[in-house]
């Protein structure tokens, strides 16, 4: 499940690793790759990959990848990269999805208990669908 969005730090002009980066030629579009891979990821529910046939639509090159992994920002991998600390900045897909879920159960239950009545229990199935009384079949 994608991320409706990815943490960036708000002191990340002044940090070393980017610090470094910019003062290299093409520093500030390598920037731009990572802020992009950052959304692309969490967009992508990657949890922190881009694979090697992504780097073109995120306006990259193997050059720029090169940068990024130089600063320290990315780590090479088999088929791509991955962002480093990615588990410990961003929220991870597994947990994304688990939000979703226990999101959509709790609509299940108090659609039930609105339609049904604090006994029913019938958003326990998963996946039962949630009709009013009046809608629902007798058979």
């Amino acid at each position: 499940m994608s991320l409706p969005w990815v943490r960036l730090d708000s002191n990340v002009y002044a940090h070393d690793k980017i610090l470094w980066l910019v003062a290299q030629r093409d520093g500030w579009r390598a920037y731009g790759v990572y802020t992009f891979a950052l959304a692309y990821s969490g967009g992508q529910a990657t949890d922190g990959f881009i694979p090697g046939h992504v780097l073109p639509v995120l306006q990259g090159t193997d050059r720029i990848a090169q940068l990024l992994v130089d600063a320290g920002l990315w780590k090479q991998a088999k088929g791509g990269w991955n962002i480093h600390n990615w588990d410990q900045r961003q929220e991870l897909a597994i947990v994304t999805a688990a939000k979703k879920e226990g999101a959509r159960l709790g609509g299940l239950k108090r659609s039930c208990v609105m339609h049904h009545g604090p006994e029913c229990g019938c958003w326990e199935q998963k996946g039962a669908e949630i009709l009013p009384l009046n809608r629902r079949s007798s058979g």
